[in-house]
């Protein structure tokens, strides 16, 4: 399989990340960078020898060795920059969240509509232990009924983009929430319609962004997830727990795990999972590993590129869907949180 060309719009902080994670993919290049600013690209490929900087996204568009563009731009200007891509015939990666269901609905018909792959970029849904817990689930835990996540980073600069209500609407719930709502669509797969949303919101005095978010959203299997998240904290959980009818499921690094992630780097700590179920106390927890090859931000430019080159419908319309559902439990969660 040729190589994918890679364009990424956006030079802050993930998008540095992706940009690093390309050129350890088997099946990527990174290309060109495009930024509103020409110095701010051309300061982001200093280090990358070869890699174009360019200004604005149009240059990017009519490059024939780019064959998908990597999307890193504040929320409120997603769409408009991936129904560019789309129209112009390339393969989009953006990064989450979105502005809302009827946008990224709006995103995903159009890459559809026009034969190209589109995949949100949540990388732990790439780690194998993702696949691992999923298969495990009813050997080791029966049926699952209830689904608790905290996800906490410190975050205090009030200039962090994070922070600006226009460019980021929702702030913690879309930056950090919707982890714990796409953890909801992997692991606890509620069947039927929300019935219940419950979220309460604690909102910054400066900016009023939100800063914290706590709350619980039901379904009508009966089926619930709760989940904590935010800036607040003052450092970093990352924390799961998948209760069965048989015993229950733990992470500690859900979202970027310990081991090998574009921002840890502990070779001594190995990812996995843990299982409990009777009265086992905490040394009778069985730990089970789910050693990976690659870390999980270079498996996800390695698949974006397989769905590129051969993904089948049905294997295209299966990333869409699970992005269509983590947004609509997040808007829910935004909603009832105003």
């Amino acid at each position: 399989m040729p190589k994918l060309g890679l364009g990424i719009v956006g030079t802050g902080m993930i998008a540095n990340a992706i940009a690093d994670a390309i050129p350890r993919s088997k099946n990527a290049s990174l290309i060109a960078v495009s930024s509103r600013r020409i110095e701010t690209a051309q300061a982001f490929v200093t280090k990358r020898p070869g890699v174009t900087p360019l200004h604005g996204i149009d240059p990017l568009l009519t490059r024939a060795d780019i064959g998908a563009i990597y999307i890193a731009t504040p929320t409120t200007s997603k769409e408009e920059i991936a129904l560019a891509a789309i129209a112009a015939g390339k393969h989009v990666l953006v990064e989450k969240p979105f502005l809302d269901h009827a946008s990224l609905l709006r995103i995903t018909n159009a890459a559809a509509a026009r034969g190209v792959a589109f995949m949100d970029a949540t990388h732990f849904v790439h780690h194998p232990r993702n696949a691992a817990v999923r298969q495990a689930t009813a050997a080791k835990i029966g049926k699952p009924r209830s689904l608790h996540t905290a996800f906490h980073v410190p975050i205090t600069d009030r200039n962090n983009i994070r922070f600006d209500v226009k460019q980021e609407p929702m702030g913690a719930i879309g930056d950090l929430t919707w982890y714990s709502m796409r953890a909801i669509v992997e692991y606890l797969r509620p069947e039927g319609r929300i019935a219940k949303v419950v979220t309460s919101a604690e909102r910054d005095p400066g900016t009023t962004t939100v800063i914290r978010a706590t709350g619980l959203i039901a379904f009508e299997s009966g089926k619930t997830s709760t989940f904590d998240t935010g800036f607040t904290a003052s450092t970093i959980v990352m924390d799961l727990q998948l209760v069965g009818t048989t015993g229950i499921i733990g992470i500690d690094d859900f979202v970027v795990d310990w081991n090998s992630s574009y921002i840890f780097k502990n070779p001594d700590i190995q990812t996995g999972y843990t299982h409990r179920t009777g009265m086992a106390t905490r040394k009778e927890v069985t730990f089970l590993p789910t050693p990976a090859a690659a870390s999980q931000d270079v498996t996800m430019i390695d698949n974006l590129a397989t769905l590129a080159a051969s993904g089948t419908p049905a294997q295209r319309a299966a990333y869409a869907t699970a992005s269509l559902k983590t947004q609509e439990y997040l808007d829910a969660i935004w909603l009832a949180a105003a």
